[in-house]
């Protein structure tokens, strides 16, 4: 019965027209919106004068930016970034999945370098086809990120279409039987970055599922050095304390991110994230975007 209420759901027409017109006459609670989802292009909103387009695949999060917008999926993780590129001028964008914060990025900076990097091909792929739609100038590789340059092996769940959990340890999901293995190209981002002319990074998006250190390792003395804005994922409290060994005594400032409160929580140290992010900058930069 399931199957056949999803195929009668995939054949009713012309959904995206009609939900983007109850869209604008009736707010929709999420319990409803997060079931109406279709496939086809939508323009997503930043500010009056900023918006990208996105192709929905009828994912979680692209639902969320159709039926919310920005206020939808990461909201406060978001917002910091908008602020943050515009200010940027070299921008990557680490496990970049289809391209969300890269898009941004691109849409509220037009003279930025913007790199972004995703590993798993189907999802490089949708990464593409985003930049294209926009005609947005990323420079987009198709590797994961980590302490060296060559080939290792990333973990992911092959029944999982929109794999928004790989990740380059083996022990990041444990409970999770389905997980296999694929070997894919692995860069740092000091490599990367000597690939392109550049001998520096503002700010970085990184969200690798717990390969987090590994990932500040490969360009490590360029934070100790130039001390660039990192927003990035914090899972667990072992995973916190390895980068608070790199980047403690730096003078960084550290945020807590819940993605509902704004402005988002400063600490005194790095620990779990009370959602999935840590913003961790200069004070100066905290100071610029009104922190």
């Amino acid at each position: 019965m399931k199957h056949l209420l999803k195929a009668l759901y995939a054949a009713i027409p012309f959904k995206q027209a009609l939900f983007t017109f109850i869209r604008a006459i009736l707010p929709l609670p999420e319990s409803i919106f997060k079931h109406l989802h279709f496939k086809g292009v939508f323009r997503v909103k930043i500010s009056d004068t900023e918006s990208f387009l996105l192709q929905h695949h009828g994912h979680i999060i692209e639902n969320e930016l159709f039926w919310r917008g920005l206020k939808g999926w990461e909201q406060v993780s978001l917002e910091l970034w908008i602020r943050l590129s515009r200010n940027s001028k070299v921008i990557f964008d680490i496990g970049a999945n289809t391209g969300l914060y890269s898009l941004i990025s691109r849409a509220t900076n037009s003279t930025a370098v913007i790199l972004a990097a995703e590993p798993m091909g189907p999802i490089f792929e949708k990464l593409q086809r985003n930049l294209s739609l926009n005609n947005a100038q990323v420079h987009a590789l198709c590797c994961a990120i980590s302490d060296h340059d060559g080939t290792a092996e990333i973990f992911q769940d092959p029944g999982n279409v929109h794999m928004l959990d790989a990740s380059l340890n083996p022990t990041y999901d444990a409970s999770n039987t389905a997980l296999r293995p694929l070997a894919v190209p692995v860069r740092t981002v000091t490599s990367i970055l000597n690939e392109f002319g550049l001998n520096t990074v503002d700010l970085l998006k990184i969200d690798v599922e717990t390969h987090e250190p590994e990932v500040l390792t490969g360009f490590l003395s360029l934070i100790k050095r130039d001390r660039p804005t990192m927003l990035i994922e914090i899972l667990n409290d072992d995973i916190a304390h390895r980068l608070a060994s790199m980047v403690d005594g730096l003078g960084y400032l550290y945020f807590n991110i819940d993605d509902k409160t704004w402005p988002p929580r400063q600490v005194p140290v790095l620990s779990k994230s009370a959602h999935f992010n840590f913003l961790i900058c200069r004070p100066e930069v905290a100071q610029a975007i009104g922190l």
